[in-house]
């Protein structure tokens, strides 16, 4: 009970501690004054009357760019890929993105390869192959941690992976 009522009275007292640290406002940073050596910048020129005169060409603002020609239509996309054409300075740029290949795996490997000479695959083994690796726990139907050959004839026939 005395341990109960101490750590009530520490967290109440760390809590109020924070509030308070949370209401004090830091001192507003001061600037350095200026170093003695260095002149204060000329006041502005007063407003001039306005005259006559044309403002100078370096004052004008500058011609609007020319219109940009209309985007070339984009090309077919291939099944998968995505891509926008977005009009630049330098000219249209287009922009395609596609999943990457799938990388050839080959055929899967014999059961017996895998398991060596067990009645089962277990994950270590798995990772000679790494389409299996990688399906490892959707192979593993009924999840005991181990593949029979069973389910890894059900994941070749499944999954596309031949040789079998």
């Amino acid at each position: 009970m005395n341990k109960q009522v101490r750590a009530v009275a520490l967290g109440a007292s760390l809590l109020l501690a924070g509030v308070a640290f949370a209401q004090d406002v830091p001192p507003p940073a001061r600037v350095p004054p200026p170093p003695p050596g260095e002149a204060t910048p000329p006041p502005p020129p007063a407003d001039m009357p306005p005259s006559s005169m044309p403002p100078p060409a370096s004052d004008a603002p500058p011609p609007p760019p020319p219109p940009l020609p209309p985007a070339p239509p984009p090309p077919n996309p291939d099944a998968g890929s995505t891509g926008t054409t977005m009009p630049t300075a330098q000219g249209p740029v287009t922009v395609n993105s596609a999943p990457a290949p799938a990388k050839p795996s080959g055929p899967a490997p014999d059961f017996a390869t895998l398991s060596g000479g067990k009645g089962f695959i277990t994950a270590t083994q798995a990772s000679a192959f790494p389409l299996l690796a990688n399906d490892f726990q959707y192979a593993d139907a009924n999840r005991d941690g181990k593949i029979s050959k069973a389910e890894y004839q059900r994941w070749v026939q499944h999954s596309g992976a031949s040789g079998q």
